[in-house]
């Protein structure tokens, strides 16, 4: 099977070469070896034993003298012969001619079936010899050209240490196929929402990974899809359900303050059941707001001079003038702050790792102070 159409001039090209006889031997292939387009720069090349889409992996063959033989030239049904690839190791496979496509004398391309293509072939993982024998003959072989390698698998997926929104949240990932020379990449999926990579990766063993839940990754429960370099997948649906521990009911006074200059504010925190206190340290508060250099985007705006009165109360700075700016803000314009509007809600996360919210509903209020200032629609 060619991969681009054989035009007459290159059929007639190909016949001159082996015009004086057919039984002749034709030009020796020098193989020099098989690219994985997903792993470049790896030799020699690794391919998984399973996945790939409907056809298998993709692999490209790279040397010289490549020759396929035109047959049937001058009939109305001409066809050409390419040459044939084996591969011998673990367990031994020939390339099915329509899984072949040649480029050109130096390169070929090959689908290699895997367990779940059509048709299915499961190699056993392991070191091949590759051989390119032209159809005239005359053939190359590589040893150790191509390493088979096997899908991982997912047996255990923990977060020993629960979550925590306001850090990393410690996760286990137990299995096999696990790669330590090749970081794998590990994805949270939920529908409907883009897919949260895991960034600190460590590969313990073949059977162990630690990684970590990135903070503030949106609570409810998520699907993990691990892909290792060479395309070897795997998923475990439902495998994680993300939930923080959480403060109180908090309260907030006051709920208002004009856009020309920083509100003072006080949080309570009301609690009942296994609901956290705050907690000793410096909690982290934010009002979700669009600023006036950005009007359309509501993003986390961090509160100024939080301080912890007791367990139950907060105090801080709404920066409705500065914005994410530092102070002092010499404009009476305000050109960095809060574009005037609202309720805002607030999070505020505990340095125990719960979090809590002060909805919208009662949340604060930027009123506009100046004649330019508008509120959000």
């Amino acid at each position: 099977m060619m991969e681009e159409p054989v035009r007459l001039p290159v059929v007639a090209t190909l016949l001159s070469l082996v015009a004086c006889s057919e039984s002749a031997e034709g030009p020796t292939p020098k193989l020099e070896g098989l690219i994985n387009p997903l792993q470049r720069l790896i030799t020699p090349a690794r391919v998984c034993n399973a996945g790939g889409g409907e056809r298998g992996w993709r692999l490209e063959i790279v040397g010289t003298g490549f020759n396929p033989l035109p047959r049937d030239a001058l009939t109305d049904t001409p066809s050409v012969e390419l040459p044939q690839v084996t591969l011998s190791g673990p367990s031994d496979y020939t390339l099915p001619a329509d899984h072949l496509f040649f480029a050109r004398s130096e390169l070929m391309r090959m689908d290699l079936p895997s367990r779940d293509s059509t048709p299915s072939s499961q190699l056993a993982p392991g070191a091949y010899t590759v051989a390119v024998t032209n159809p005239l003959g005359g053939t190359s072989e590589l040893e150790d050209g191509l390493r088979v390698v096997p899908a991982p698998t997912l047996t255990s997926i923990t977060a020993p240490q629960g979550f925590s929104y306001g850090g990393g949240s410690p996760l286990v990932i137990e299995g096999s196929g696990f790669r330590s020379d090749a970081l794998p990449l590990i994805t949270l999926h939920r529908e409907g929402e883009e897919d949260q990579p895991l960034f600190s990766i460590t590969v313990v063993s073949d059977t162990r990974i630690e990684t970590e839940v990135p903070p503030a990754t949106p609570e409810g429960t998520y699907d993990l899809v691990l892909t290792n370099p060479e395309g070897c997948a795997v998923s475990r649906p439902q495998a994680l359900t993300v939930a923080y521990p959480k403060l109180g009911l908090l309260t907030l006074s006051p709920r208002s303050g004009p856009g020309s200059s920083d509100t003072a504010i006080t949080l309570d925190n009301t609690r009942s059941g296994d609901q956290r206190p705050f907690s000793p340290g410096i909690q982290d508060v934010y009002l979700v707001a669009p600023v006036k250099t950005d009007p359309t985007q509501r993003v986390n705006i961090p509160l100024r001079d939080v301080a912890r009165v007791s367990e139950s109360q907060l105090t801080a700075t709404v920066p409705t003038c500065a914005g994410f700016d530092p102070p002092p803000i010499t404009d009476p314009r305000c050109p960095g702050g809060i574009v005037p509007g609202g309720p805002y809600a607030l999070i505020v996360v505990d340095p125990s790792g719960a979090v809590g919210l002060v909805p919208e509903s009662a949340g604060f209020t930027v009123s506009a102070s100046l004649l330019n200032d508008a509120p959000t629609p």
